[in-house]
């Protein structure tokens, strides 16, 4: 019994280790490199291609959201040599000291192509606290993708004025489980801020009031957050982190709470070919008529980007790996795989086309020809007073022309990947939270969902009753199971001396 409480134990000990935190592989040999990435966001080929290039070998891992990825900093700190999060939590990690600062003259296809938009963006956000206080995030990260979240939605079911706003949509009883929002503590609060806020924010053009009220963190902020947003549960099919994009497209839903990548992604597939009955392709048949949309009170302008974690072991093969991954081309097919938005917006490069005539041709591009005139230019389609002619100029430079016309149906599509002036200034950069901020947005956001528990608890006690019914089984089979059988008695004093055991009321 003894042994088998002993082996239980440590059973318990181990389960809910891994079923916390995971386990993560460790490796100091060179001519390896440890990456770690959001699940979807990396065109894969490109590992494979870097391997050919350098002989470096790419052991790459996925998380699934910020928090996932700090916990696993936490418990195995030499565990990857890249890791990819978004600002806030690089100002938490850069804060705690278990970031490396970068040499960035080591990665000259990034400082040379990035945007100026972008890279003032990053100057502006500033380490809070600890040994690299007032130091820039742009000194620890190296630049990924960028974007904005907002409402994807079938605008066959949900006019463009109900998603105008966060709240539109919920005041439509048409809409009833039709509707889902991210299953991520940090953007829900932020929407419903905007939410219980949104008078406040219709109000102001400042972008520093804006960013004030998308963080505010008081008690009664978060009170009111979590009032609001446990209303809107009658109205929600239900909670997701990355199947929103396929759940739409299917039609499960008719507007959901989304990151501009993955709108775009889910856009494009339901707009794609469709197989018809008799197995034929139909090309331009809607599979659904979406769009994207971010509401007038504002919403969250987020950067990811390669940071190097502390006592990194390789090092020079890191610099290489980020050189690589920054050249405009591949910049350029990441940007084609995943759906999201590149930092990098110089640079030219060459491209094979395909002629009609079969031919291939090889010709000098630019991320601005091939993403925005390329996937979204509609001049020739459109009569001189139609469409929306958009500017981006602020992201691409003043060196040129960077205007592109779109069809109105369009515009949404084009502002997922690359949003207006106007619109990020209505964006909000998250901060990063103390601890204690955190705990309180936490229970909140277990409470919104019906949870009296963390989920890491009630796995924990999953398991415990899956080992103790187990035990339970193999105690009532003992007789059944040889190792499991008790051991016999052993002999009392007396009966080892053969002697006679008197009772005392027989003694006269």
């Amino acid at each position: 019994m003894k042994r088998f409480f002993t082996l239980f134990l440590a059973t318990v000990m181990f389960l809910s280790c891994f079923t916390m935190f995971g386990c993560a592989e460790s490796s100091t040999e060179t001519g390896v490199l440890r990456v770690c990435n959001c699940e979807d966001y990396i065109d894969e080929d490109l590992l494979s291609e870097f391997t050919e290039e350098t002989g470096i070998e790419v052991v790459y891992s996925t998380y699934g959201t910020n928090e996932n990825l700090y916990n696993e900093l936490v418990i195995n700190p030499n565990s990857y040599d890249l890791v990819v999060p978004s600002e806030y939590m690089i100002e938490k990690l850069a804060e705690e000291g278990r970031l490396e600062k970068l040499d960035l003259t080591k990665v000259p296809n990034y400082t040379e192509n990035v945007s100026d938009y972008i890279d003032g963006r990053l100057e502006e956000l500033k380490v809070k606290s600890g040994e690299y206080k007032g130091l820039s995030l742009s000194e620890f990260m190296v630049g990924y993708m960028w974007g904005t979240m907002g409402w994807v939605y079938n605008t066959e079911n949900v006019s463009a004025e109900e998603v105008s706003s966060w709240g539109g949509v919920f005041n439509n009883p048409e809409l009833a489980k039709k509707i889902t929002i991210k299953d991520a503590v940090r953007d829900s609060y932020l929407v419903g801020l905007a939410m219980v806020y949104g008078e406040e924010l219709k109000n102001t053009d400042d972008n520093d009031v804006i960013s004030e009220i998308l963080n505010r963190t008081e008690q009664e902020n978060i009170d009111a957050v979590g009032e609001k947003l446990s209303s809107l549960k009658n109205m929600l099919y239900g909670f997701e982190v990355d199947s929103g994009k396929n759940d739409i497209v299917l039609g499960f839903i008719d507007a959901y709470v989304a990151w501009s990548g993955d709108a775009a992604y889910a856009i494009d597939v339901a707009s794609g070919e469709v197989e018809d009955e008799d197995g034929s392709f139909v090309e331009g048949r809607f599979l659904r008529d979406l769009s994207y949309s971010i509401p007038e009170e504002g919403s969250n302008i987020w950067f990811d980007g390669f940071v190097m974690p502390k006592g990194s072991e390789n090092q020079d093969e890191a610099y290489e790996f980020l050189n690589f991954i920054s050249r405009p081309e591949n910049v350029y097919r990441n940007m084609n795989y995943t759906g999201y938005t590149g930092m990098v917006a110089k640079g030219e490069f060459s491209l094979d086309v395909e002629n009609e005539d079969g031919t291939v041709e090889t010709i000098t591009t630019s991320i601005f020809d091939e993403v925005v005139l390329g996937w979204f230019d509609e001049s020739e389609d459109l009569l001189e007073d139609e469409g929306v002619t958009v500017d981006l100029s602020y992201f691409f430079g003043n060196d040129n022309d960077y205007t592109v016309k779109v069809s109105e149906k369009g515009l949404g599509r084009l502002i997922a990947q690359y949003p207006t002036e106007d619109i990020v200034k209505r964006c909000a950069i998250m901060s990063n939270f103390d601890s204690k901020t955190l705990k309180s947005i936490n229970d909140m956001w277990e409470g919104v969902k019906g949870e009296t528990f963390p989920t890491w608890l009630l796995i924990l006690i999953a398991v415990f009753v899956v080992i103790l019914a187990t035990f339970v089984i193999l105690y009532r089979n003992k007789e059944k199971i040889k190792w499991f059988k008790l051991p016999e008695r052993k002999t009392t004093y007396a009966e080892r001396k053969n002697l006679k055991v008197i009772k005392v009321e027989d003694i006269k």
